[in-house]
């Protein structure tokens, strides 16, 4: 089996890992955006509440029982932001993972390239070896 060929195995492993981590990359793309948009409701509810609660006349108690469930609300705005980072540093290591299987790749191919050349240069010199020598043969049977 021709080197080219066997490089070409090879090739299309290291194709199928970029291919894995191409989608772990994409799944945790959309985990950060997921991640990003829970924040945004978030947000967006503690606002609305902030909001009424302005409207309201609250009485000495509904404002410390209020005032525990905007706590509560920040809270869980801070532990977004955190599940945000994290996702953000996944999907950074995911992209990294890509980056090097690409690499991989592309080296392999530039590899299996420069042997299929290689043996494609010996065999035209092959060819070109038997033509001159059936041209030859040709001539001296012919009598010069």
């Amino acid at each position: 089996m021709k080197r080219s060929l066997r490089i070409q195995k090879l090739v299309e492993l290291s194709q199928k890992k970029e291919d894995t981590v191409a989608r772990l990359l994409a799944r945790q793309k959309a985990k950060v955006e997921q991640e990003k948009q829970k924040l945004e409701q978030l947000q967006e509810y503690a606002s609305q509440y902030e909001s009424e609660r302005n409207l309201l006349g609250l009485s000495p108690y509904l404002v410390t029982n209020y005032q525990h469930f905007v706590t509560r609300l920040e809270q869980a705005v801070q532990q977004q932001k955190g599940a945000i980072s994290q996702s953000e540093h996944q999907a950074n290591q995911a992209q990294q993972q890509w980056l090097a299987a690409r690499a991989k790749t592309k080296s392999m191919d530039i590899v299996r390239d420069k042997h299929a050349k290689q043996e494609q240069k010996a065999e035209d010199k092959q060819e070109q070896r038997q033509s001159d020598e059936f041209a030859m043969l040709r001539f001296m049977k012919s009598g010069y």
